[in-house]
């Protein structure tokens, strides 16, 4: 199909019964997996309330970890620490290049 010779009116019809249809297709492919599921359960003797149930108990992925405590903060300004992972921030540098130690920061 060439719609390089099709209207502005034409082209936005085009789009819409894609979004349509394209619309239909996942409804059509989701439903299938519902039903798939459904049967899959069934043959382990489940409901497909069981296995999402299931899914629930175990550890979430991508759950948040708990806060990482503060292992460096500047004596002069309390708002500028470091928790000692990842890269160095500038004030830490700052820091040691004025011959100054890491130690000398412990929170």
């Amino acid at each position: 199909m060439d719609i390089s010779r099709l209207s502005v009116s034409e082209l936005t019809t085009l789009q819409k019964d894609i979004e349509r249809e394209l619309n239909q297709r996942r409804k059509s492919e989701a439903d299938g997996l519902v039903n798939e599921f459904r049967r899959r359960a069934a043959e382990l003797g489940l409901s497909l309330d069981d296995l999402v149930a299931a899914k629930g108990a175990g550890r979430a992925s991508g759950s948040v970890r708990g806060k990482v405590a503060v292992k460096y903060r500047h004596p002069d300004d309390a708002s500028l620490t470091w928790t000692g992972r990842g890269k160095r921030p500038r004030w830490i540098e700052a820091w040691l290049s004025g011959g100054k130690s890491l130690d000398q920061l412990a929170a």
